[in-house]
């Protein structure tokens, strides 16, 4: 029997290749499963979405969710992080009732593995599942940035998976708008920072080597001096998912590192 999983994505025109990329590498990887894929957007039309069915997987299927950016008017922002980053924080409260757990994907990763232990795995009374690419003092740093305890713990949100349930009857939109128009100027990762302070504090860290892994964090981590180093044919038989964080991009000139071949594995 296939079983359906719920995804979660927001994306804007400028990034539809790259958002059929990642739903190619997940449908392909995950044929035992049947995705219902929630769009968040602001600016597609029936044109982007009639070319958007012509490219998906059977597996697949597209569901729409308009969001009004005049809601986010007074928030932060800047070019590189447009208001689409904020649309993850609303998603509980944007979703069906019928959700009540989600997988959120950024478009700028590949899942090239099977994702059922991630997506099945146990919240354990937390909100999130997710990654952290920081430790130590930048821990510390954040959370005194933030104004939050040492039980906090800031996350990547281009992975996790999302407690909607739970997450329903607690997200106070008007607490959060306060928080963004008032902070603005100690945030960097506008997201990343807001759900950092409202909910740092319950969620669950998995392996950002299994999960979230990035060229640059396989840089750090080699660069400890490990026992054993993260080269490609370690990513190739252990990770899940990989991430092409920050600027370095495989489809761009500049790219430098050893993950642009999944990227063009799966390309649309």
């Amino acid at each position: 029997m296939i079983n359906t999983k719920n995804i979660l994505v927001n994306i804007n025109k400028g990034y539809i290749q790259h958002f059929l990329t990642m739903l190619n590498s997940l449908a392909v990887n995950n044929m035992n499963s049947q995705f219902d894929v929630y769009v968040m957007h602001s600016d597609l039309d029936d044109a982007d979405k009639t070319y958007l069915l012509t490219k998906i997987k059977q597996n697949i299927n597209l569901i729409y969710i308009f969001m009004d950016n005049e809601m986010f008017k007074g928030a932060p922002k800047v070019e590189r992080y447009p208001y689409e980053i904020y649309y993850r924080i609303f998603a509980p409260l944007m979703l069906p009732q019928s959700v009540e757990r989600i997988l959120y994907l950024d478009s700028d990763l590949i899942v090239h593995k099977n994702i059922d232990e991630l997506y099945n795995m146990n919240f354990e009374g937390n909100l999130f599942i997710a990654c952290t690419q920081i430790r130590g003092f930048m821990q510390w740093f954040n959370r005194v940035r933030l104004g939050v305890n040492k039980h906090y713990f800031y996350m990547n949100t281009g992975v996790m998976v999302m407690n909607i349930k739970e997450l329903r009857p607690i997200i106070n939109q008007e607490a959060i708008f306060k928080f963004m128009k008032n902070n603005g100027w100690r945030m960097y990762l506008y997201d990343q920072d807001v759900l950092f302070r409202f909910f740092g504090n319950r969620i669950k860290l998995i392996d950002p080597k299994l999960y979230n892994l990035s060229d640059r964090y396989i840089t750090f981590y080699n660069m400890r001096g490990p026992k054993h180093k993260i080269d490609a044919d370690w990513v190739e038989n252990n990770n899940v998912i990989v991430h092409y964080l920050g600027r370095n991009k495989p489809w761009k000139d500049n790219y430098k590192g050893i993950l642009a071949n999944y990227y063009k594995r799966y390309k649309v």
